[in-house]
């Protein structure tokens, strides 16, 4: 996930409230209830230091009426929310937390967003788009492109190569527009992955048509099904988790890291394009960090000797959250099983990675 949309949390840091609280209103005195936690949580964040002002600001978000939500995470600081989320259930732990970066691992950790994407089922006449956004939206869209002449004869004739030209050249501008299509949809809801369908002919041109970076990240469905098909459904699910098999490919090329510290450091010079991380509610793992996003490290002496001045520390999920979101790269979650047990067979033949995270990088700084 492309987690762009949390940077206007990191212009500061310091005193950042961060509180995640079960509103669960279908319960039997469930108002009474949600009361009696906020009053404990807010007990906690007064005795950590948090300014009257910014419990007042989440006291408020809580309280919002018609609130459905059965769980919510608030952050706040200097008297303002700065983010909320709605969960739907419970957060899995209720947490106040009073520190220097918002913790907002757990809500995405809980809420995961469908990662942005489309299934085309490409035909010689033109073929047909489902759009899935990053909020779980669905877009249907159709492009018709020209219909005749689209079907090739074997009538001969001294015309009959110049009408063969003719169907090609229609199927081909046909296929550019419906690629035309893809890439103005995909641009609108920030897709990287494309899964493509239909006609054999009909979806080889298409390709052709795409820009490279989506021709490279497509996946193809060898049948000609329709884009809202279970099929296309299934190859999605296949191909929009796919990335963390590369990092092994990647790693063996120089393009790959593992554990915190070579993580971190890739982070911290924007090299990572896609970050690998385990769902670890109950990690204790931490970071320095400095003002900018990417001023992250394992020790306080690596930002020092980068003249990041009064280095502090916070959890290291809240930290590399915040490198992503600053640096464009890219969140994913580590596949449970391989998570669990570190399974060799698990996920490509791919043993858990050192500390629970790994990278893919944009570049190496190999010699």
């Amino acid at each position: 996930m492309k987690l762009g949309f949390l940077r206007p949390l990191y212009d500061q840091i310091g005193d950042y409230v961060s509180v995640y609280l079960n509103t669960d209103r279908f319960q039997e005195k469930a108002l009474e209830a949600i009361d009696a936690r906020w009053r404990a949580a807010r007990q906690e964040l007064v005795a950590a230091g948090a300014s009257p002002a910014s419990l007042d600001a989440v006291a408020a978000a809580i309280g919002t009426a018609g609130q459905a939500a059965r769980g919510q995470a608030v952050f706040a600081r200097d008297g303002a929310v700065t983010f909320t989320g709605a969960l739907d259930g419970p957060p899995r732990r209720e947490i106040a937390r009073l520190a220097p970066l918002p913790h907002v691992m757990p809500l995405l950790a809980q809420h995961r967003p469908p990662i942005p994407h489309l299934r085309v089922s490409a035909t010689r006449a033109g073929g047909e788009i489902v759009a899935i956004g990053g909020s779980g939206g669905e877009w249907r869209d159709w492009v018709a492109g020209q219909q005749w002449p689209i079907h090739k004869t074997s009538v001969g004739g001294w015309s009959q190569d110049r009408y063969q030209r003719s169907v090609e050249e229609t199927w081909n501008a046909n296929a550019k527009q419906l690629a035309t299509e893809m890439v103005a949809v995909a641009g609108r809801i920030g897709a990287q992955h494309v899964i493509v369908a239909g006609d054999v002919r009909a979806r080889s041109l298409v390709l052709e048509h795409l820009p490279k970076l989506l021709r490279e990240s497509a996946a193809v469905v060898d049948e000609e099904v329709d884009a809202d098909s279970p099929a296309l459904a299934e190859a999605a699910d296949r191909a929009v988790h796919q990335r963390f098999d590369d990092w092994r490919t990647q790693s063996a090329h120089g393009l790959g890291v593992a554990g915190l510290a070579a993580t971190m450091a890739a982070l911290r010079d924007g090299q990572v394009s896609d970050l690998f991380l385990a769902d670890d509610p109950t990690s204790t793992a931490t970071a320095w960090i400095g003002p900018a996003g990417h001023d992250l490290a394992v020790t306080e002496q690596d930002l020092l000797e980068r003249d990041v001045t009064a280095p502090v520390t916070d959890r290291a999920d809240a930290a590399i959250v915040r490198a992503i979101a600053s640096t464009d790269a890219e969140l994913h979650f580590l596949p449970e099983d391989l998570v669990e047990t570190g399974d060799p067979a698990a996920c490509g033949g791919i043993a858990r990675p050192r500390d629970g995270v790994c990278a893919t990088l944009r570049f190496s700084e190999r010699g």
